[in-house]
Protein backbone atom coordinates (compact mmCIF):
# COMPACT_ATOMS: atom_id res chain seq x y z
CA UNK A 1 0.00 0.00 0.00
CA UNK A 2 2.82 2.52 0.56
CA UNK A 3 4.04 3.04 -3.04
CA UNK A 4 0.54 3.76 -4.13
CA UNK A 5 0.08 6.52 -0.45
CA UNK A 6 3.60 7.72 -1.33
CA UNK A 7 1.87 8.21 -4.94
CA UNK A 8 -0.95 10.01 -4.14
CA UNK A 9 0.94 12.24 -1.36
CA UNK A 10 3.69 13.40 -3.67
CA UNK A 11 0.63 14.21 -6.22
CA UNK A 12 -1.10 16.38 -3.41
CA UNK A 13 1.83 18.17 -2.44
CA UNK A 14 2.71 19.37 -6.05
CA UNK A 15 -0.97 20.67 -6.68
CA UNK A 16 -0.26 24.13 -4.71
CA UNK A 17 2.67 24.51 -6.87
CA UNK A 18 0.96 23.91 -10.06
CA UNK A 19 -1.90 25.95 -9.15
CA UNK A 20 0.66 29.03 -8.00
CA UNK A 21 2.75 28.84 -10.82
CA UNK A 22 0.03 27.38 -13.68
CA UNK A 23 2.48 26.32 -15.87
CA UNK A 24 1.86 26.92 -19.87
CA UNK A 25 2.33 23.21 -20.71
CA UNK A 26 0.40 23.60 -24.44
CA UNK A 27 2.32 27.17 -24.93
CA UNK A 28 -1.18 28.48 -25.62
CA UNK A 29 0.05 32.28 -25.26
CA UNK A 30 2.18 31.86 -28.07
CA UNK A 31 -0.59 32.40 -29.66
CA UNK A 32 -1.71 35.84 -28.16
CA UNK A 33 -0.49 38.85 -29.65
CA UNK A 34 0.33 42.22 -27.99
CA UNK A 35 1.47 44.04 -30.79
CA UNK A 36 -0.13 47.08 -33.82
CA UNK A 37 0.88 47.17 -37.40
CA UNK A 38 3.48 43.95 -36.35
CA UNK A 39 5.33 45.91 -33.95
CA UNK A 40 5.19 44.80 -30.36
CA UNK A 41 4.06 47.22 -27.45
CA UNK A 42 6.68 46.73 -24.33
CA UNK A 43 4.34 48.77 -22.31
CA UNK A 44 8.15 50.00 -20.24
CA UNK A 45 7.50 53.72 -21.25
CA UNK A 46 10.34 54.70 -18.51
CA UNK A 47 11.12 58.40 -18.16
CA UNK A 48 9.18 61.39 -19.66
CA UNK A 49 11.08 62.75 -22.54
CA UNK A 50 11.54 66.74 -22.31
CA UNK A 51 9.78 66.87 -25.73
CA UNK A 52 6.98 64.39 -26.71
CA UNK A 53 6.80 63.25 -29.84
CA UNK A 54 3.70 62.06 -31.48
CA UNK A 55 4.96 58.15 -31.54
CA UNK A 56 6.09 58.52 -27.78
CA UNK A 57 2.53 59.85 -26.69
CA UNK A 58 0.41 57.18 -28.60
CA UNK A 59 2.97 54.40 -27.32
CA UNK A 60 2.26 55.69 -23.64
CA UNK A 61 -1.49 55.90 -24.33
CA UNK A 62 -1.70 52.38 -25.32
CA UNK A 63 0.26 50.93 -22.95
CA UNK A 64 -2.11 52.52 -20.25
CA UNK A 65 -5.58 52.29 -21.87
CA UNK A 66 -8.08 50.55 -20.15
CA UNK A 67 -9.67 49.09 -22.98
CA UNK A 68 -6.40 47.73 -24.75
CA UNK A 69 -5.68 45.98 -21.35
CA UNK A 70 -9.18 44.51 -21.13
CA UNK A 71 -9.09 43.54 -24.94
CA UNK A 72 -5.73 41.80 -23.80
CA UNK A 73 -7.09 40.06 -20.81
CA UNK A 74 -9.88 38.64 -23.37
CA UNK A 75 -6.97 37.51 -25.56
CA UNK A 76 -5.06 35.04 -22.64
CA UNK A 77 -8.57 33.98 -21.64
CA UNK A 78 -9.07 32.51 -24.83
CA UNK A 79 -5.94 31.16 -24.97
CA UNK A 80 -6.80 29.08 -21.77
CA UNK A 81 -9.73 28.43 -23.20
CA UNK A 82 -7.81 26.97 -26.24
CA UNK A 83 -5.47 24.89 -23.38
CA UNK A 84 -8.39 23.69 -21.62
CA UNK A 85 -10.29 22.10 -25.46
CA UNK A 86 -6.53 20.49 -25.98
CA UNK A 87 -6.70 19.09 -22.02
CA UNK A 88 -9.69 16.89 -23.37
CA UNK A 89 -7.55 14.96 -25.54
CA UNK A 90 -5.36 13.55 -22.52
CA UNK A 91 -6.32 11.17 -19.75
CA UNK A 92 -7.78 12.05 -16.52
CA UNK A 93 -6.35 10.39 -13.26
CA UNK A 94 -8.00 10.88 -9.97
CA UNK A 95 -6.13 9.22 -6.39
CA UNK A 96 -8.31 9.26 -3.62
CA UNK A 97 -7.93 8.32 0.25
CA UNK A 98 -9.95 7.45 2.79
CA UNK A 99 -9.98 6.04 6.85
CA UNK A 100 -12.84 5.54 8.93
CA UNK A 101 -13.53 4.05 12.62
CA UNK A 102 -16.43 2.33 13.96
CA UNK A 103 -16.93 0.64 17.27
CA UNK A 104 -20.19 -2.11 17.17
CA UNK A 105 -21.88 -3.36 20.25
CA UNK A 106 -23.95 -6.86 19.80
CA UNK A 107 -26.81 -7.57 22.53
CA UNK A 108 -28.51 -10.95 21.88
CA UNK A 109 -32.04 -10.41 23.33
CA UNK A 110 -32.15 -14.24 23.32
CA UNK A 111 -29.85 -14.91 25.39
CA UNK A 112 -29.53 -13.34 28.47
CA UNK A 113 -26.29 -12.05 29.38
CA UNK A 114 -24.24 -12.34 25.76
CA UNK A 115 -23.24 -9.41 23.89
CA UNK A 116 -20.47 -8.64 21.90
CA UNK A 117 -18.59 -5.71 21.64
CA UNK A 118 -16.32 -5.21 17.95
CA UNK A 119 -14.54 -2.18 16.00
CA UNK A 120 -13.26 -1.66 12.79
CA UNK A 121 -10.86 0.54 10.92
CA UNK A 122 -10.57 0.99 7.64
CA UNK A 123 -8.14 2.27 6.00
CA UNK A 124 -7.76 2.65 1.42
CA UNK A 125 -6.39 4.63 -1.17
CA UNK A 126 -6.90 4.38 -5.11
CA UNK A 127 -6.08 5.63 -9.13
CA UNK A 128 -8.51 5.69 -11.69
CA UNK A 129 -7.64 6.26 -14.93
CA UNK A 130 -10.29 7.24 -17.52
CA UNK A 131 -9.23 8.38 -21.50
CA UNK A 132 -11.76 9.25 -23.62
CA UNK A 133 -11.12 7.25 -27.22
CA UNK A 134 -13.26 8.56 -29.78
CA UNK A 135 -16.25 10.44 -29.18
CA UNK A 136 -17.57 11.28 -32.65
CA UNK A 137 -15.53 14.54 -33.29
CA UNK A 138 -16.93 16.25 -30.07
CA UNK A 139 -13.04 17.31 -28.58
CA UNK A 140 -11.93 17.94 -31.65
CA UNK A 141 -14.85 20.57 -32.90
CA UNK A 142 -14.51 22.32 -29.22
CA UNK A 143 -10.46 23.15 -30.05
CA UNK A 144 -11.51 23.89 -33.39
CA UNK A 145 -13.82 26.31 -31.73
CA UNK A 146 -11.37 27.33 -29.45
CA UNK A 147 -9.28 28.19 -31.79
CA UNK A 148 -11.55 30.55 -33.93
CA UNK A 149 -12.75 32.55 -31.01
CA UNK A 150 -8.82 32.91 -30.30
CA UNK A 151 -8.01 34.31 -33.44
CA UNK A 152 -11.37 36.63 -33.05
CA UNK A 153 -10.04 37.61 -30.12
CA UNK A 154 -6.72 38.48 -31.15
CA UNK A 155 -8.09 40.49 -34.33
CA UNK A 156 -11.01 42.25 -31.56
CA UNK A 157 -7.31 43.41 -30.16
CA UNK A 158 -6.01 44.78 -33.06
CA UNK A 159 -9.29 46.62 -33.41
CA UNK A 160 -9.19 47.91 -29.98
CA UNK A 161 -5.70 48.97 -30.38
CA UNK A 162 -6.27 51.36 -34.05
CA UNK A 163 -9.61 52.59 -32.07
CA UNK A 164 -7.05 53.96 -28.95
CA UNK A 165 -4.24 54.63 -31.81
CA UNK A 166 -6.82 57.10 -33.64
CA UNK A 167 -7.74 58.65 -30.73
CA UNK A 168 -4.49 59.50 -28.94
CA UNK A 169 -3.16 60.55 -32.38
CA UNK A 170 -6.88 63.16 -32.36
CA UNK A 171 -5.61 64.26 -28.91
CA UNK A 172 -1.85 64.97 -30.07
CA UNK A 173 -3.68 66.81 -32.81
CA UNK A 174 -5.76 68.52 -31.12
CA UNK A 175 -3.03 69.72 -29.24
CA UNK A 176 -1.00 70.52 -32.29
CA UNK A 177 -3.73 72.85 -32.93
CA UNK A 178 -4.62 74.43 -29.99
CA UNK A 179 -0.67 75.08 -29.74
CA UNK A 180 -1.64 76.52 -33.71
CA UNK A 181 -4.64 78.57 -32.61
CA UNK A 182 -3.08 79.99 -29.38
CA UNK A 183 0.13 81.72 -31.64
CA UNK A 184 -2.29 82.84 -34.45
CA UNK A 185 -4.18 84.64 -31.48
CA UNK A 186 -1.34 86.09 -30.19
CA UNK A 187 -0.70 87.48 -33.79
CA UNK A 188 -3.72 88.93 -33.81
CA UNK A 189 -3.72 90.53 -30.81
CA UNK A 190 -0.07 92.49 -31.64
CA UNK A 191 -1.77 93.35 -34.70
CA UNK A 192 -4.47 94.54 -32.72
CA UNK A 193 -2.27 96.31 -30.57
CA UNK A 194 -0.35 97.98 -33.03
CA UNK A 195 -3.91 99.25 -34.90
CA UNK A 196 -4.75 100.56 -31.40
CA UNK A 197 -1.72 102.35 -31.07
CA UNK A 198 -2.02 103.61 -34.54
CA UNK A 199 -5.47 105.15 -34.14
CA UNK A 200 -4.91 106.68 -30.17
CA UNK A 201 -1.90 108.53 -32.12
CA UNK A 202 -3.96 109.86 -34.89
CA UNK A 203 -6.57 110.78 -32.29
CA UNK A 204 -4.45 112.33 -29.91
CA UNK A 205 -3.01 114.54 -33.18
CA UNK A 206 -6.50 115.36 -34.42
CA UNK A 207 -6.15 113.36 -37.36
CA UNK A 208 -9.22 110.76 -35.94
CA UNK A 209 -12.54 110.37 -34.70
CA UNK A 210 -13.09 109.20 -31.63
CA UNK A 211 -14.91 106.25 -32.97
CA UNK A 212 -11.74 104.95 -34.83
CA UNK A 213 -9.66 104.61 -31.08
CA UNK A 214 -12.86 102.95 -29.36
CA UNK A 215 -13.26 100.54 -32.43
CA UNK A 216 -9.45 99.64 -32.32
CA UNK A 217 -9.93 99.30 -28.49
CA UNK A 218 -12.75 96.98 -28.59
CA UNK A 219 -10.83 95.16 -31.32
CA UNK A 220 -7.83 94.79 -28.75
CA UNK A 221 -10.37 94.01 -26.54
CA UNK A 222 -11.63 90.65 -28.70
CA UNK A 223 -8.03 89.49 -29.54
CA UNK A 224 -7.48 89.11 -26.20
CA UNK A 225 -10.21 87.28 -25.07
CA UNK A 226 -10.02 84.78 -27.75
CA UNK A 227 -6.36 84.90 -27.04
CA UNK A 228 -7.24 84.16 -23.36
CA UNK A 229 -9.90 80.93 -24.74
CA UNK A 230 -6.84 79.91 -27.13
CA UNK A 231 -4.56 79.46 -23.65
CA UNK A 232 -7.60 77.46 -21.97
CA UNK A 233 -8.14 75.08 -24.52
CA UNK A 234 -4.17 74.43 -24.93
CA UNK A 235 -4.46 73.62 -21.30
CA UNK A 236 -7.27 71.54 -21.21
CA UNK A 237 -5.77 69.90 -24.38
CA UNK A 238 -2.20 68.95 -22.60
CA UNK A 239 -3.96 67.47 -19.37
CA UNK A 240 -6.43 65.31 -21.76
CA UNK A 241 -2.76 63.96 -23.49
CA UNK A 242 -1.27 63.60 -19.47
CA UNK A 243 -4.76 62.01 -18.14
CA UNK A 244 -4.47 59.01 -21.10
CA UNK A 245 -0.77 58.63 -20.52
CA UNK A 246 -1.25 57.90 -16.57
CA UNK A 247 -0.21 60.85 -15.44
CA UNK A 248 -0.96 64.20 -13.43
CA UNK A 249 -3.33 66.66 -15.88
CA UNK A 250 -0.88 69.49 -14.74
CA UNK A 251 2.23 67.55 -15.62
CA UNK A 252 4.22 69.92 -17.90
CA UNK A 253 4.48 68.45 -21.83
CA UNK A 254 6.12 70.04 -24.42
CA UNK A 255 5.47 68.49 -27.92
CA UNK A 256 8.00 67.81 -30.42
CA UNK A 257 6.31 68.80 -33.41
CA UNK A 258 4.39 71.26 -35.23
CA UNK A 259 1.10 70.66 -37.14
CA UNK A 260 1.50 70.01 -40.63
CA UNK A 261 0.58 68.40 -43.68
CA UNK A 262 3.55 66.29 -44.52
CA UNK A 263 2.43 63.01 -43.61
CA UNK A 264 2.98 59.60 -45.76
CA UNK A 265 -0.78 58.85 -47.81
CA UNK A 266 1.68 56.71 -50.35
CA UNK A 267 -1.65 54.06 -49.54
CA UNK A 268 -4.36 55.75 -50.53
CA UNK A 269 -5.73 54.27 -54.01
CA UNK A 270 -9.00 54.08 -55.73
CA UNK A 271 -12.01 53.28 -53.82
CA UNK A 272 -12.76 49.72 -55.13
CA UNK A 273 -9.22 48.73 -54.21
CA UNK A 274 -9.36 50.25 -50.81
CA UNK A 275 -13.01 48.71 -50.39
CA UNK A 276 -11.45 45.32 -51.29
CA UNK A 277 -8.54 45.83 -49.23
CA UNK A 278 -10.60 46.50 -46.09
CA UNK A 279 -12.21 43.28 -46.50
CA UNK A 280 -9.04 41.09 -46.45
CA UNK A 281 -7.55 43.11 -43.80
CA UNK A 282 -9.85 44.65 -41.65
CA UNK A 283 -9.50 43.25 -37.89
CA UNK A 284 -13.23 43.49 -37.25
CA UNK A 285 -14.03 41.68 -40.62
CA UNK A 286 -11.52 39.02 -39.36
CA UNK A 287 -12.68 38.69 -35.52
CA UNK A 288 -16.09 38.36 -37.47
CA UNK A 289 -15.21 35.68 -40.03
CA UNK A 290 -13.04 33.79 -37.05
CA UNK A 291 -16.61 33.37 -34.76
CA UNK A 292 -18.27 32.58 -37.66
CA UNK A 293 -16.26 29.28 -37.94
CA UNK A 294 -16.41 28.89 -34.51
CA UNK A 295 -20.16 28.81 -34.41
CA UNK A 296 -19.85 26.55 -36.97
CA UNK A 297 -17.89 24.19 -34.98
CA UNK A 298 -19.83 24.90 -31.98
CA UNK A 299 -22.81 23.32 -34.28
CA UNK A 300 -20.76 19.79 -34.61
CA UNK A 301 -20.10 19.41 -30.79
CA UNK A 302 -23.25 19.83 -29.83
CA UNK A 303 -24.50 17.21 -32.60
CA UNK A 304 -21.12 15.05 -31.29
CA UNK A 305 -22.09 15.63 -27.69
CA UNK A 306 -25.49 13.52 -28.51
CA UNK A 307 -23.85 10.13 -29.41
CA UNK A 308 -21.81 7.82 -28.23
CA UNK A 309 -18.22 7.83 -27.01
CA UNK A 310 -15.94 5.26 -26.13
CA UNK A 311 -13.22 5.74 -23.48
CA UNK A 312 -10.34 3.57 -21.41
CA UNK A 313 -10.67 2.90 -18.30
CA UNK A 314 -8.47 1.59 -15.34
CA UNK A 315 -8.36 1.17 -11.78
CA UNK A 316 -5.83 0.57 -8.73
CA UNK A 317 -7.12 0.03 -5.49
CA UNK A 318 -5.44 -1.01 -1.98
CA UNK A 319 -8.08 -1.32 1.15
CA UNK A 320 -6.66 -2.70 4.53
CA UNK A 321 -9.53 -3.67 7.27
CA UNK A 322 -8.15 -3.64 11.19
CA UNK A 323 -10.91 -5.28 12.63
CA UNK A 324 -11.75 -7.87 15.84
CA UNK A 325 -12.97 -11.09 15.47
CA UNK A 326 -16.40 -10.56 15.85
CA UNK A 327 -16.05 -9.31 12.30
CA UNK A 328 -13.66 -12.12 10.86
CA UNK A 329 -10.77 -10.55 11.72
CA UNK A 330 -8.16 -8.65 9.65
CA UNK A 331 -8.23 -8.12 5.70
CA UNK A 332 -6.09 -6.87 3.29
CA UNK A 333 -7.58 -6.19 -0.51
CA UNK A 334 -5.65 -4.77 -3.39
CA UNK A 335 -7.88 -4.39 -6.85
CA UNK A 336 -7.06 -3.48 -10.32
CA UNK A 337 -9.09 -3.68 -12.86
CA UNK A 338 -9.28 -2.16 -16.86
CA UNK A 339 -11.41 -2.17 -18.98
CA UNK A 340 -13.39 0.02 -22.36
CA UNK A 341 -16.68 1.90 -20.95
CA UNK A 342 -19.21 2.96 -23.99
CA UNK A 343 -21.54 5.63 -23.06
CA UNK A 344 -24.62 5.83 -25.29
CA UNK A 345 -26.81 9.01 -24.31
CA UNK A 346 -30.47 7.50 -24.83
CA UNK A 347 -32.68 10.40 -23.86
CA UNK A 348 -31.79 13.43 -21.98
CA UNK A 349 -35.62 15.28 -22.40
CA UNK A 350 -34.48 17.04 -25.76
CA UNK A 351 -31.77 19.00 -23.93
CA UNK A 352 -29.40 18.00 -26.97
CA UNK A 353 -31.98 18.70 -29.65
CA UNK A 354 -32.42 21.99 -28.23
CA UNK A 355 -28.56 22.96 -27.36
CA UNK A 356 -27.99 21.97 -31.56
CA UNK A 357 -30.61 24.51 -32.40
CA UNK A 358 -29.26 27.05 -30.32
CA UNK A 359 -26.02 26.27 -32.15
CA UNK A 360 -27.54 27.21 -35.70
CA UNK A 361 -28.93 29.95 -34.39
CA UNK A 362 -25.83 31.56 -32.82
CA UNK A 363 -24.55 30.68 -36.30
CA UNK A 364 -27.07 32.18 -38.33
CA UNK A 365 -26.64 35.27 -35.57
CA UNK A 366 -23.34 35.19 -36.35
CA UNK A 367 -23.38 35.10 -40.35
CA UNK A 368 -25.77 38.29 -39.89
CA UNK A 369 -22.97 40.18 -37.91
CA UNK A 370 -20.66 39.03 -40.44
CA UNK A 371 -22.31 40.80 -43.65
CA UNK A 372 -23.23 43.73 -41.18
CA UNK A 373 -19.15 43.96 -40.50
CA UNK A 374 -18.86 44.20 -44.22
CA UNK A 375 -21.00 46.81 -44.62
CA UNK A 376 -19.83 48.91 -41.77
CA UNK A 377 -16.78 48.75 -43.01
CA UNK A 378 -17.33 49.50 -46.84
CA UNK A 379 -19.43 52.55 -45.42
CA UNK A 380 -16.36 53.49 -43.08
CA UNK A 381 -13.61 53.07 -46.18
CA UNK A 382 -16.31 55.19 -48.55
CA UNK A 383 -16.94 58.10 -46.01
CA UNK A 384 -13.16 58.50 -45.12
CA UNK A 385 -11.52 58.66 -48.27
CA UNK A 386 -14.79 61.16 -49.22
CA UNK A 387 -13.15 63.29 -45.86
CA UNK A 388 -9.66 62.93 -46.70
CA UNK A 389 -10.54 64.21 -50.54
CA UNK A 390 -12.35 66.83 -49.11
CA UNK A 391 -9.81 67.84 -46.46
CA UNK A 392 -7.21 67.72 -48.94
CA UNK A 393 -8.69 70.26 -51.49
CA UNK A 394 -9.87 72.53 -48.21
CA UNK A 395 -5.97 72.25 -47.37
CA UNK A 396 -5.34 73.79 -50.42
CA UNK A 397 -7.83 76.85 -50.36
CA UNK A 398 -7.80 77.67 -46.65
CA UNK A 399 -3.48 78.06 -47.12
CA UNK A 400 -3.93 80.38 -50.06
CA UNK A 401 -6.99 82.06 -47.93
CA UNK A 402 -4.31 82.69 -45.01
CA UNK A 403 -1.71 84.51 -47.05
CA UNK A 404 -4.47 86.50 -49.10
CA UNK A 405 -5.78 87.63 -46.09
CA UNK A 406 -1.97 88.37 -44.67
CA UNK A 407 -1.65 90.60 -47.89
CA UNK A 408 -5.05 92.22 -47.42
CA UNK A 409 -4.23 93.17 -44.06
CA UNK A 410 -0.71 94.59 -44.35
CA UNK A 411 -1.70 96.47 -47.56
CA UNK A 412 -5.08 98.16 -45.12
CA UNK A 413 -2.84 98.90 -42.41
CA UNK A 414 -0.02 100.91 -44.68
CA UNK A 415 -3.60 102.63 -46.55
CA UNK A 416 -4.47 103.73 -42.39
CA UNK A 417 -1.22 104.71 -41.22
CA UNK A 418 -0.82 107.13 -44.55
CA UNK A 419 -4.23 108.56 -44.07
CA UNK A 420 -5.68 106.95 -46.59
CA UNK A 421 -7.78 103.76 -45.31
CA UNK A 422 -10.63 103.65 -42.55
CA UNK A 423 -10.59 101.75 -39.56
CA UNK A 424 -13.67 99.97 -40.15
CA UNK A 425 -11.26 98.44 -43.41
CA UNK A 426 -8.20 97.65 -41.21
CA UNK A 427 -11.09 95.75 -38.57
CA UNK A 428 -12.55 93.74 -41.89
CA UNK A 429 -9.19 92.57 -43.05
CA UNK A 430 -8.25 91.86 -39.60
CA UNK A 431 -10.93 89.53 -38.89
CA UNK A 432 -10.56 87.90 -42.11
CA UNK A 433 -6.95 87.06 -41.49
CA UNK A 434 -8.22 85.67 -38.11
CA UNK A 435 -10.73 83.39 -39.37
CA UNK A 436 -8.44 82.15 -42.45
CA UNK A 437 -5.87 81.07 -40.07
CA UNK A 438 -8.61 79.22 -37.81
CA UNK A 439 -9.82 77.64 -40.78
CA UNK A 440 -6.19 76.57 -42.01
CA UNK A 441 -5.55 75.37 -38.75
CA UNK A 442 -8.77 73.15 -38.73
CA UNK A 443 -8.50 72.21 -42.22
CA UNK A 444 -4.79 70.95 -41.01
CA UNK A 445 -6.39 68.96 -37.95
CA UNK A 446 -8.84 67.22 -39.99
CA UNK A 447 -6.72 66.17 -42.90
CA UNK A 448 -4.64 64.82 -40.02
CA UNK A 449 -7.23 62.79 -38.85
CA UNK A 450 -9.19 61.73 -41.56
CA UNK A 451 -5.79 60.61 -43.16
CA UNK A 452 -5.70 58.17 -39.82
CA UNK A 453 -9.04 57.13 -40.16
CA UNK A 454 -8.78 55.89 -43.42
CA UNK A 455 -5.90 54.21 -42.59
CA UNK A 456 -7.93 52.46 -39.58
CA UNK A 457 -10.94 51.65 -41.86
CA UNK A 458 -8.20 49.64 -44.00
CA UNK A 459 -6.94 47.87 -41.18
CA UNK A 460 -3.86 49.04 -42.25
CA UNK A 461 -3.17 51.61 -39.00
CA UNK A 462 -0.22 51.20 -37.06
CA UNK A 463 3.40 53.36 -36.48
CA UNK A 464 4.56 53.55 -39.96
CA UNK A 465 1.42 56.26 -40.55
CA UNK A 466 3.08 58.66 -38.44
CA UNK A 467 5.01 61.48 -39.77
Amino acid sequence: MRPLVCLMICLLGTAPFAAAYEPDVFGTTNHTVYSLGGRNLPCLPGTLPAELTLEEAIERILCHDPQTRLAWANTKVQAAQLGIARSAFLPRLDGRLDGNRSTTDIDYRDIPGQSTEGHRQRRGASLELSWVLFDFGRRSAALRNAQQLLLAANASQEATLQNTFILAAQAYYDTLAAQRSLAASQQVTELAEQNFKAADAKYKAGAAALSDRLQAQTALSQASLRQTRDEGTLRNALGVIALRMGLPPDTPLHLASELEALSNTDFVKGIDDLIAEARREHPALLAAQAKLKAAGAAVIESRAMGRPSLALTANIARTRNDQSLAFNGDTREFDRSIGLQLKIPLFEGFERTYQVRNALARKEASQMELADTEQQVSLEVWSNYQSLSTETRSLTRTRELVEQSRQSLEVVQGRYRSGVGSMIELLNALTAYASAEEQHTQALSNWQTSRLRLAASLGRLGFWTLP
